[in-house]
């Protein structure tokens, strides 16, 4: 019996025509890849270039250890995003630090409606030390050396405000 096959010129035509189709559909895949990884990338960079801009400021800490309590004051300077989920961190003479998080804080701003803070607003906080975390009634007005007040913008960036002893915020 013979066989038939086909010609190697229209093996050839249909190899060239394979690999060109393969290569169109490889070259839609990656134009589409690259487009959606591009304006990812542009957006989480905007929103952190947005949340680099925010300036919060810790205007006032007020310790006295006798209670023991502390009134910190804090105002959001410059920014055009909302501040939410602060923690705030006393750090004494020692480097220990203790944290109170937002859940000791009020109001909390935990971002849910009417609870943001918005740029131009000020707070002042008054909490009593025996609810922070760690063994912070130890705190004394003398020991503490430095206050963190930090906020997350666009739920994921940090914003930070410092107070340090001998500044002119720390009373």
């Amino acid at each position: 019996m013979f066989s038939k096959a086909i010609s190697p010129m229209i093996a050839t035509v249909l190899l060239i025509a394979f690999t060109v189709a393969v290569g169109g559909i490889l070259s839609l895949w990656l134009t589409s890849l690259t487009s959606t990884q591009t304006s990812t990338t542009g957006a989480s960079a905007e929103k952190q270039i947005l949340c680099a801009r925010s300036v919060l400021r810790v205007t006032e800490v007020v310790f006295r250890g006798s209670s023991p309590t502390a009134n910190i004051t804090v105002v959001y300077e410059y920014g055009t995003e909302n501040l939410y989920n602060f923690t705030i961190a006393f750090v004494d003479s020692n480097r220990k630090s203790y944290t109170v998080n937002r859940t000791a804080l009020s109001p909390q701003y935990n971002n849910t409606a009417g609870q943001m803070f918005a740029p131009g607003m000020l707070q002042t906080w008054n909490l009593n030390i025996s609810t922070i975390s760690g063994d912070a009634t130890v705190l004394t007005a003398t020991s503490l050396q430095d206050l963190k007040v930090v906020a997350l913008c666009q739920s994921t960036y940090p914003v930070m405000g410092e107070c340090k002893a001998g500044q002119s915020c720390m009373a």
